[in-house]
């Protein structure tokens, strides 16, 4: 018994920061009922936090890009709530830790804080146990069946920009992420209709035609106007486009989810529908709704591919699980993106090199995005891939400069 009580990691501490990155321009997606006006477009705002133990080791985590209609727990409350969960907790049993600080969250938690703080747990729980036991975190996930992540950067539209400004700067945009290496991009539309389409004629003048496209209406097309909208689109030269109906509108996903989760079929009919009548891929987010959508989505075929965001789904074990259940269905998947800081890409990499069925470029943007990350080596993109960090857990350790120069 005493042997047994020596072999056991104790969480003896948290704590919890934040810092705010700009982002190097105002990126902009269609929400065309202004249903969330508070967000800011020129940076990111996170809550880094940080497990220690009784060995040594400290696990890292991130709440992700955050925002005021969040209302997030200021960090010493958020550190209290930790504390009073995590402290003492046997790291053997992280999973009955995560679920404490789960049970935990205030019943009227914003849902997508609520997905971004355990997520933020999760992979700083996983960080530690990957230190303990000498692995990375894609070897407690399954083991890699990859060793790079192709990244699809996203072009976000300019919306202070005229038109004709717009066009210039997405072309020298363009220009800039092929030289570095990218090979598949995705384009925010669902704006103006014309405008929309000048961008995608451009990209295409650009880029020339095989570079994969896929664009991003954000859920601001009723059906009908979507299959216009994506004839029109497909003619003009994109290869997918994700979310185009209001059914799954992404900002009622964000701030309202019980909408969809009410009836996860009745918006999987419409995205089925809209699929029916595609001559290109269609793409929808499932991470932020409940299971059931993913099962909806996968019984009426309703999609080409999911979107799992981990970060805003609480967590890259229920990311993992969700991939799989979609490849039930002979659905792909690709990871979508918050904007994550170094320990959040860090779990993402690790999560797409362990899932074979990952088959899409990938929208992990940040590290192009942001002007800076707060981690000591941060992501850089070789040939328009990501790798996964070596060393155990996440593999990436914080640079205290860093943090003190975006601490909020």
């Amino acid at each position: 018994m005493e042997a047994d009580e020596r072999n056991r990691v104790k969480i003896t501490d948290v704590r919890v920061r934040e810092v705010s990155i700009p982002r190097i321009y105002g990126t902009h997606s269609a929400d065309p009922k202004r249903l969330q006006p508070d967000t800011d477009h020129n940076r990111s705002w996170y809550q880094i936090l940080e497990l220690f133990t009784d060995e040594g080791p400290v696990g890292l985590g991130e709440v992700s890009d955050m925002a005021v209609r969040m209302d997030p727990l200021p960090p010493d409350r958020l550190r209290e709530l930790l504390a009073g969960q995590l402290v003492g907790r046997d790291l053997g049993r992280w999973r009955e830790a995560f679920a404490a600080v789960a049970g935990a969250l205030p019943e009227d938690c914003h849902p997508e804080l609520r997905g971004l703080t355990l997520f933020g747990v999760e992979i700083a729980l996983l960080d530690l146990v990957g230190k303990r036991l000498g692995a990375p975190l894609h070897e407690l996930l399954g083991g890699r069946v990859r060793d790079r992540v192709e990244v699809c950067w996203v072009a976000y539209m300019r919306n202070e920009m005229t038109p004709k400004a717009e066009l210039e700067a997405l072309a020298e945009e363009v220009r800039g992420k092929l030289a570095e290496g990218i090979r598949a991009f995705k384009m925010k539309v669902g704006g103006d209709p014309g405008r929309d389409l000048e961008r995608v004629r451009r990209f295409r003048e650009v880029a020339g035609p095989d570079v994969y496209l896929r664009g991003d209406a954000s859920g601001a097309w009723t059906e009908e106007e979507a299959v216009e909208r994506l004839r029109e689109l497909a003619a003009a030269g994109i290869h997918a486009c994700e979310t185009p109906v209001d059914a799954v509108s992404r900002p009622v996903v964000n701030d309202h989810p019980e909408r969809i989760n009410g009836d996860p079929d009745g918006a999987a009919s419409v995205l089925a529908r809209v699929r029916e009548r595609s001559s290109i891929d269609i793409i929808e987010h499932v991470a932020d709704l409940d299971d059931a959508f993913t099962a909806s989505v996968v019984r009426h075929r309703a999609v080409d591919v999911v979107n799992v965001i981990p970060s805003q789904g609480g967590g890259v074990t229920r990311g993992q699980r969700l991939i799989h259940a979609a490849g039930t269905g002979g659905i792909s998947a690709l990871l979508g993106s918050t904007v994550e800081l170094g320990p959040g890409t860090a779990a993402f990499v690790h999560l797409a090199a362990a899932c074979a069925n990952l088959t899409v470029p990938s929208d992990l943007v940040a590290p192009g995005l942001l002007v800076d990350d707060v981690c000591a080596k941060p992501f850089e993109y070789r040939d328009g891939a990501l790798e996964p960090p070596e060393g155990p857990g996440l593999g990436v350790e914080l640079d205290e400069e860093r943090m003190e120069k975006w601490s909020v």
